[in-house]
């Protein structure tokens, strides 16, 4: 649509904004809108947050294990109220959702309600912290195999545990929020669903380790190390989409593969052991095609 500039007084020039797009935001005289100058264009936003309002959901058919991936799942869609029906004696869990809560119980029904109370917090922070969580849990991943190993499983999953509750907060922020460009949350709604699958990859290598015997010399050490360096080279590419540090991800990605293909003697715990590491370098390195994508400018 096309609007006219109309001239005020001195040199002040004006226009009027469309009356849906006022509606649909819930915009009002006197409210404060956002605008941003990208190169020629000027984009507008309502500075609110996209609420998605409450649902429905009947768990009572579903096995048990499956009930949190649909709580989950409405969760991160950005829903702020979940009226819950299941069978007696299941009690939702929320604890993977920040800021949900079960806040009513009639018999076999629940309310879930986000009673934070806040607005999202800026959408790179949570991404950082996301991020920068992912790559300590691959440094003490590095460190408890090659060291001690006095880990257990059950330990281990509370971190993920933690992890994934983060995510989930990271999915939910990027679908309550609005863009200059739409793109935006469809790219980081991607990295997310990337940054998980890696931190689910961490998590089975290290179990590897806790329940076979693996080889631990300098050489599959060093292939650990190439992994992890691909994952730190992916957070500078999301910040610098340089030509250089791309190159230097791609290089790091053949190069364990090269080593991989390298060694002799693995038992057959120790090459699964490996893959995973082998699957992080490859996940980490295929990130910057996301980290391109965001950072291309249209003319």
């Amino acid at each position: 649509m096309k609007r006219k500039l109309i001239k005020q007084a001195g040199q002040a020039v004006t226009i009027t904004l469309p009356i849906e797009w006022i509606r649909q935001n819930g915009l009002k005289a006197g409210d404060e809108i956002d605008i941003e100058t990208i190169e020629k264009d000027l984009v507008l936003r309502s500075g609110k947050k996209t609420v998605t309002g409450s649902i429905k959901l009947d768990l009572t058919p579903f096995p048990m294990r499956v009930r949190c991936i649909y709580i989950n799942a409405a969760y991160a869609k950005g829903v702020d109220e979940v009226e819950l029906e299941t069978d007696q004696g299941y009690y939702p869990d929320v604890s993977q959702n920040i800021g949900f809560a079960v806040v009513s119980q009639k018999g076999n029904k629940y309310t879930i309600r986000d009673v934070s109370g806040l607005s999202s917090e800026d959408l790179d922070n949570i991404f950082k912290r996301v991020f920068q969580m992912i790559i300590s849990f691959y440094d003490a991943a590095i460190d408890d195999v090659f060291g001690e190993s006095k880990e257990t499983y059950e330990t281990l999953k509370k971190t993920d545990s933690e992890i994934n509750k983060f995510v989930l907060f990271l999915q939910r922020s990027i679908m309550k929020l609005s863009y200059p460009d739409p793109s935006v949350g469809k790219i980081l709604f991607a990295y997310s669903y990337a940054l998980e699958k890696i931190s689910d990859e961490i998590l089975r290598m290290w179990r590897v380790n806790i329940e076979h015997k693996i080889r631990k010399d300098k050489e599959v050490k060093k292939l650990i190390l190439i992994s992890r360096k691909t994952l730190g080279k992916a957070f500078e590419i999301y910040y610098h989409q340089s030509p250089e540090k791309i190159n230097e991800s791609l290089d790091l990605r053949y190069c364990i593969l090269k080593k991989y293909l390298q060694l002799s003697k693995l038992n057959s715990a120790t090459s699964e052991f490996l893959m995973h590491a082998i699957r992080i370098a490859q996940d980490s390195h295929d990130l910057a095609h996301l980290a391109v994508m965001k950072g291309v400018k249209l003319a």
